[in-house]
């Protein structure tokens, strides 16, 4: 199963245990999946979906708060339908769910309906139970829902931004796509909406990456320095040589021709190694000051040349 099919799973056994949170949820179901008949009052009301599950849960909402039965047909396509004949009890539901109460006209959202946290977060997590996906956090950290319908968009991108979380909108093949990118703010999404297993198993993944990332940069900066050791020995090694080859070693003084000896010896050792085989042991700022003037002075050799 992807991360998000586990998600969903996870979420579709959390139910509410409050009144209000139930009519967040049912009012985020009707936005989501209600089909009304033309004049949006008279009935019937119809949730369809695919998923059998919404279904289910869709009729214990109606059950818990508007003590409604709906009934259920399979479709043609397969997919499956909660139906509401009686146009008091598709009254009813419009009504306790606020459809039918002023809010912004450019959102379908009634804020009325998501005025508590725990609200939103229900309404939040119906939506995320349709419209959710979020990629394995194992290769990369990205979160999104996807709407035709960009008022929904707009309206679910400002109930998530009021938790401080900084989501935003593209449109991607003519819909409107709401996204987080940032591994804390998808952290706290999760949970918001009450995805705690999903939350730890995503707090577990980064903190894997951390390590794993830092012992990669550990390696990469060790493979470096040796690189750059190498580099440094096999130029002083060179110019020792041709002073030897010059004639000139005799006339360096003899903590130059210690360490110059030291070197040749230990080609693979860094300064402060080298430093501690001297007779009078050395710093690494004082052998690497010392081979620098031997190269300087190889320089010196060959411009004479």
């Amino acid at each position: 199963m992807s991360f998000t099919s586990d998600i969903k799973k996870e979420l579709f056994d959390v139910f509410p245990t409050s009144s209000h949170c139930m009519i967040a949820e049912l009012s985020a179901y009707v936005n989501h999946l209600c089909v009304f008949n033309e004049d949006g009052r008279g009935g019937p009301a119809v949730f369809c979906s695919e998923d059998q599950r919404h279904i289910k849960r869709i009729l214990r909402l109606l059950k818990s708060v508007l003590d409604i039965e709906a009934d259920v047909r399979e479709l043609k396509s397969g997919s499956f339908a909660a139906v509401i004949a009686d146009p008091m009890n598709v009254l009813k539901l419009l009504t306790v769910t606020g459809v039918f109460q002023g809010f912004d006209s450019e959102s379908p959202i009634n804020p009325k309906t998501v005025r508590k946290d725990c609200c939103k977060g229900a309404y939040i997590r119906v939506a995320f139970l349709i419209n959710g996906f979020i990629t394995d956090p194992g290769k990369k950290y990205h979160l999104e829902f996807s709407y035709s319908d960009y008022s929904h968009a707009y309206g679910l991108k400002n109930l998530i931004n009021s938790f401080a979380i900084s989501a935003k909108i593209i449109n991607r093949k003519n819909k409107s796509v709401i996204y987080l990118k940032d591994s804390e703010q998808i952290s706290d999404l999760l949970g918001i909406v009450e995805a705690h297993i999903a939350l730890l198993k995503l707090e577990e993944i980064k903190v894997f990456k951390e390590v794993r990332n830092n012992i990669n940069r550990r390696v990469n900066c060790e493979t470096y320095n040796s690189a750059k050791t190498a580099e440094a020995s096999v130029r002083e090694q060179n110019a020792i040589a041709f002073i030897i080859r010059s004639g000139a070693f005799s006339g360096l003084s003899p903590k130059l021709r210690e360490t110059a000896q030291a070197r040749l010896e230990n080609p693979e050792l860094s300064y402060a190694e080298l430093g501690r085989l001297l007779d009078k042991p050395v710093g690494k700022s004082g052998v690497y000051h010392r081979l620098q003037n031997i190269v300087k002075i190889a320089e010196g050799l060959r411009e004479e040349k």
